[in-house]
């Protein structure tokens, strides 16, 4: 029995990524984190025939219970880099996602 969570698994690599997990056949949960809409991409990918139960949580409330119990925990969370933006923001503002995401692992 293997649980993994996707921490910002609405997103551009995260939804595609949880895909890819789901249909690994040693995976038996997959908690997808995101800080809007999992609940959606939980139930999309829930009608995909594969032994994992897919559980969507949302905000800050509820990482806690995402992490509960996992055994592998993937992080594709982050902004795009927009217009005006040097790469040094966009590393700040995503390093600082990570940081905070880390810190709810270590816990």
């Amino acid at each position: 029995m293997v649980k993994v969570a996707v921490l910002g698994a609405a997103g551009g690599i995260g939804q595609p990524l949880s895909l890819l997990i789901k249909t690994n056949p040693l995976v038996t949960e997959l908690a997808l984190f995101d800080i809007v809409n999992t609940p959606g991409v939980a139930a999309d990918l829930s009608h995909i025939n594969t032994p994992a139960v897919v559980k969507g949580y949302v905000g800050d409330d509820q990482i806690a219970e995402a992490l509960t119990g996992c055994h592998i925990v993937v992080i594709p969370a982050g902004v795009p880099r927009k217009p005006g933006m040097t790469r040094d923001d966009l590393f700040n503002i995503n390093a600082g996602i990570v940081r905070n995401l880390a810190a709810q692992c270590a816990k």
